[in-house]
């Protein structure tokens, strides 16, 4: 199967005929409910890549050592978590953010599609250059709203001040964040803090 997008305008067919249901009404029956941890993951690398001005255009990686890959080659790791969930409870979610290190693993690309091929052997550790740690901040169930950005709020942090502050700790929450010094900022100011915080590869001089 070719990595292709989508338009959502495609057809499911039967019989060499295309039936009234697409892509489209698909998509809207399955991924409707933007705060479901699954979802929410996907969402918040979207929003991310739009507002780091990186590619849109082609479906999001099954495979990869970190999420986002930026044109100048600095790799990201995207993590989301909320307030909110899916499921009523009586009082917000505490969020917390993975930062478990993980093994690496052999990828071939084979005809467009990704082949496993194993584990390198190598011991685990966090692959990226910057961590961002994404919030939707929104505590209130009738005002939330997913696709508000501005109910999104971030977190940065190196990946080697994370592995200097919590070394093999595979989880940490906003206040740990914020006791680490991470920076935090809005949708509107997320690039240019990635900038500073991790200067474009060929702008260190």
């Amino acid at each position: 199967m070719q990595k292709k997008k989508l338009t959502g305008k495609e057809s499911f067919t039967f019989q060499g005929q295309n039936a009234p249901e697409s892509v489209h009404d698909f998509w809207a029956w399955a991924l409707s409910r933007l705060l479901m941890d699954g979802p929410r993951g996907d969402l918040a690398e979207y929003i991310v890549r739009l507002a780091l001005g990186e590619d849109t255009a082609t479906p999001k990686r099954g495979w990869g050592e970190c999420d986002i890959v930026c044109r100048d080659g600095r790799k990201i790791e995207v993590k989301s978590s909320s307030y909110l969930q899916e499921w009523e409870r009586d009082k917000p979610s505490w969020p917390v953010f993975s930062i478990a290190k993980t093994t690496s693993c052999d990828i071939a690309e084979v005809n467009g599609c990704y082949r496993y091929i194993g584990r390198d052997g190598q011991p685990p550790k966090r692959h990226s250059d910057a961590y961002i740690f994404c919030l939707f901040a929104c505590a209130e169930r009738d005002a939330a709203e997913p696709l508000d950005l501005g109910q999104w709020h971030f977190y940065l942090m190196r990946t080697a001040d994370i592995n200097a502050r919590f070394g093999d700790q595979r989880s940490v929450s906003i206040p740990a964040l914020e006791k680490a010094n991470a920076v935090s900022c809005g949708f509107g100011e997320l690039r240019k803090e990635l900038d500073k915080l991790l200067p474009p590869k060929g702008d260190e001089l």
